[in-house]
Formats: structure tokens, C-alpha cells, sequence
């Protein structure tokens, strides 16, 4: 997995220097975007001691992902909406991920990211004209990922559960960054916070399919412990005069 992530890191740096550059974007630009999401798509199917469902889960999305990547990369309102929807079904898929663990009300603390996004929404709803109801839809969507994912840190509280919410809420800055510069106006350095955010969004939910498995293993030898010990506690018993 690590080669991979490597190489996305480095694909990435490229990608925004081609995207940033005084000169304007180099063609480069068009390969390099999506192929940083392809070489984190395959970082995840490369993932060591995965859940094969969730992994699987995880992977259709960042493959969506790729597809949004690519359509973000031309200008119009079209090719925003294909974006916008490729993205949008790629978060569902996330969601559905971040619930194979158990579905609950997470605590309150996860509902922070959700209540920072329903705030940008207030702003944000008059800026989107005739993309009203597309917006809303994907901010539930995202906010819908980000609790998810809280959820399931709250169920296996592992790294792995760690690195989606972390991804999730980084998400959630990322298109929040997007937002902005579609909807209010191009800004300084706008580029830079947009792509260095998503690439490492994607990066940490790829990331947390390693090790994805790991909580039934961790509770097999829990109980075998468990097990040990009563046994060796009646063995003492049986000593006793």
C-alpha cells in the first residue's frame, strides 16, 4: 500500500504545481489529477488485513472519485454537475462503508463537522442560482459521510476508524474550498487549498481500509484470553484445600 500512497504524494505535489503555476496550467495538469486518484484507488486495493466488503466499498468511490476528478477539470455548469455527481455517489458509497460496522446516533462531538457544514450551507444556498437543489443534496451527503464516520469510530475506535473520519472531515474543508471559488469567486491560492486537501481526504479514507479487518480478529483473541484466565481462575479454585 505504502508504494502507492507514495507515489500519489508525488503525483499530487506535480499536479498542483502544474495547476498553480505563474504561467497558467500545464497540460500536464490532465493527466496528473487523475492519475494521483488512481494511484490511491490502487493503495486500497493493495490494503493488507482489509474487510473485502468494505474495501470493495471504498473502492467503487474512489474509482467515482476519479471520474469527478476529471470532470472538474473543464469548465461549465455541465461538466460541474457531472462532477458534482459522480462525487455525490462516491460519498454515498462511503457512507455505506463507514455503516457496515453498525448503524447509531454518534456523539455529540461528531456532530461538530456536520454543524460547520449546515452553517457554509446558510451561506452558500443563495450563491447556487438554478444548482440549488444539487448542492443541498451533496452538503447532506457529506455531512451524512462525516457522522457516518464518526459513528464507526465510536464502534471499533481503531486507526483505521481514525483515518476515514479524519478523511472525511478534510472532505468536507476540500469541497467547502470548492464551494467557494464556484459559487463566490476565484481566490488566492484557491487551487492549492482545494487540491491539497482532497488528494489528502482520499489518501487517509484509502488508508483506512489497512487494517479494516482487524476488529474481529481483536476480539477473537480477546475472548481466547478471556477464556485462558477463567480457566487458570477455576484451575487455583480446584487447588484450594
Amino acid at each position: 500500500m505504502f508504494p502507492f500512497l507514495l507515489m500519489a504524494a508525488i503525483s499530487a505535489g506535480l499536479a498542483i504545481y502544474c495547476e498553480e503555476r505563474a504561467q497558467g496550467r500545464h497540460r500536464a495538469f490532465y493527466l496528473l489529477k487523475p492519475l494521483t486518484t488512481l494511484l490511491i484507488l490502487f493503495a486500497a486495493l493493495c490494503a493488507g488485513d482489509s474487510d473485502p466488503e468494505y474495501q470493495r466499498w471504498i473502492c467503487v468511490g474512489l474509482a467515482l472519485s476519479m471520474l469527478g476528478d476529471i470532470a472538474l477539470m473543464f469548465e461549465g455548469d455541465g461538466w460541474f454537475m457531472a462532477g458534482l455527481s459522480s462525487f455525490l455517489v462516491a460519498h454515498v458509497l462511503f457512507v455505506v462503508a463507514f455503516a457496515l460496522d453498525g448503524v447509531a446516533l454518534p456523539a455529540l462531538q461528531y456532530w461538530i463537522p456536520a454543524a460547520g457544514g449546515s452553517l457554509f450551507l446558510l451561506w452558500l444556498l443563495p450563491r447556487t442560482g438554478k444548482l440549488l437543489v444539487p448542492v443541498v443534496v451533496y452538503v447532506l451527503a457529506l455531512t451524512a459521510m462525516s457522522l457516518a464516520a464518526g459513528t464507526r469510530l465510536e464502534i471499533r475506535g481503531d486507526t483505521s476508524a481514525l483515518l476515514a473520519l479524519a478523511g472525511a472531515i478534510i472532505f468536507l474543508v476540500s469541497d467547502a474550498a470548492l464551494s467557494v471559488c464556484q459559487f463566490g469567486g476565484a481566490y488566492r491560492r484557491a487551487q492549492f487549498l482545494i487540491l491539497s486537501t482532497y488528494f489528502l481526504a482520499i489518501g487517509l479514507i484509502a488508508a483506512s481500509v489497512q487494517g479494516s479487518a482487524s476488529t474481529d480478529a481483536s476480539a477473537d483473541v480477546d475472548v481466547a484470553f478471556h477464556d485462558l484466565y477463567r480457566t487458570a481462575g477455576q484451575m487455583d479454585r480446584a487447588d484450594l484445600p
